[in-house]
C-alpha cells in the first residue's frame, strides 16, 4: 500500500537505547514517514524512529495482543530494565490486515485478553488486605467498571470463534477493542498494586529471557490470586475461556526459571532508586522456599 519502496529498513532485536540509536541512525534523515510492521518491540521501535526523525508514524501490527497498537510511548530501557518513557509519539493510523493477524500462532493474539484480565491481581490483593484489616476497605463501587469490563470480555469472546473454536476476523477485532478499552476502567489504586506486570519484568530480568507479555502477566495474576486465596480457579477458568496460555509448561518456563523470577520480584518492586516502592504481598510475603514448592505443585 506504500506509494514507493522504503528508503530504509531497520530490524529490531530489543529496546536497549544503544540498539535503538544504532538502527535508527542507519536510516536516512530525509524520510517522509515511519511505518512500524510487526509486534510490540517493532512498533515501539517505530515510535522511536518517528520521534528521532521528526516524521509522521503509521503502525501495521501483525498481531493484536500488544498495547503498542494503542499507546504511543516507547519505554526507556537499559537491557531488560525499564526506567520510564523514552518518547511519546501518536501515530496517524493503525492498519490491521486480519489475514496476516490470523496467520500468526493463535497465542500471539490471545495473549491480548491475558494482558487485560491480569488486572485481577490488583483486586486479589485489595480484597486480601481488606480482609486482614490492612489498608482501606474494599470499594465495590470503585471497582465496578473494571470488573464489568473483564466479565464482558469473558462472556462475549467465545461467540467470536468459529465452530472449531479457532479465531476469526471478529475475534481479532474483539481483542483489539478489549485492549483499547482497557485503560478507561483500569483500576489505579494504592491498595491494588500491579504485581502481575512486576512479575513479568522480574521474570525476564532474573532469567535474561523474553516471553509473551500477556501470558506472563496472566501467570503473575494467577500466582497472586493463589497466594492471596482469592479464587485462582475463577481466573484460570476465565483465561482458558479466552484461550490465553499461562501455564508454565505451555510457556516453556522451567521450575528454576519461575523460582528465580519470584525471588527477584520483591527486589524489583522495592527498588527505590528506580522509582519503584510498591507495597504488595509479593514483596512482604514472597513466594519463596516452601511456599514456592507449594506454588509449583
Amino acid at each position: 500500500m506504500l506509494s514507493k519502496q522504503p528508503a530504509g529498513i531497520a530490524y529490531n532485536k530489543w529496546l536497549d537505547p544503544n540498539h535503538l540509536d544504532e538502527t535508527t541512525g542507519a536510516l536516512p534523515d530525509d524520510m517522509d514517514l515511519a511505518v512500524g510492521v510487526g509486534a510490540g518491540r517493532a512498533l515501539d521501535h517505530a515510535e522511536y524512529v518517528a520521534h528521532k526523525k521528526k516524521v509522521p508514524l503509521m503502525q501495521v501490527p501483525t498481531v493484536v495482543s500488544t498495547g503498542a497498537i494503542i499507546h504511543g510511548f516507547c519505554g526507556d530501557w537499559t537491557g531488560r530494565v525499564i526506567h520510564g518513557v523514552a518518547c511519546i509519539v501518536n501515530c496517524e493510523y493503525v492498519l490491521v490486515d486480519y489475514d496476516i493477524a490470523l496467520s500468526a500462532p493463535e497465542r500471539l493474539n490471545t495473549a491480548g485478553p491475558g494482558d487485560v484480565l491480569c488486572g485481577d491481581a490488583g483486586l486479589s490483593e485489595w480484597r486480601h488486605s481488606a480482609a486482614r484489616g490492612r489498608g482501606p476497605a474494599f470499594d465495590a463501587e470503585a471497582t465496578r467498571d473494571v470488573i464489568a469490563h473483564r466479565s464482558e470480555i469473558v462472556s462475549r469472546f467465545p461467540a467470536t470463534l468459529d465452530p472449531q473454536k479457532h479465531l476469526t476476523c471478529n475475534s481479532v477485532q474483539f481483542i483489539m477493542k478489549a485492549v483499547q478499552d482497557r485503560d478507561d476502567p483500569m483500576l489505579r489504586h494504592l491498595a491494588a498494586p500491579s504485581a502481575d506486570h512486576g512479575f513479568c519484568f522480574a521474570l525476564e530480568l532474573a532469567n535474561d529471557r523474553f516471553w509473551i507479555h500477556g501470558e506472563e502477566c496472566a501467570l503473575g495474576a494467577v500466582i497472586v490470586a493463589w497466594h492471596t486465596g482469592q479464587s485462582p480457579e475463577t481466573l484460570i477458568e476465565r483465561l482458558d475461556t479466552c484461550k490465553v496460555m499461562f501455564r508454565p509448561r505451555d510457556m516453556d518456563i522451567g521450575r528454576g526459571e519461575l523460582r528465580r523470577g519470584l525471588e527477584e520480584l520483591p527486589r524489583w518492586m522495592g527498588e527505590e532508586k528506580a522509582g519503584r516502592d510498591t507495597e504488595s504481598i509479593m514483596r512482604s510475603e514472597p513466594v519463596t522456599g516452601k511456599r514456592f514448592d507449594e506454588c509449583w505443585t
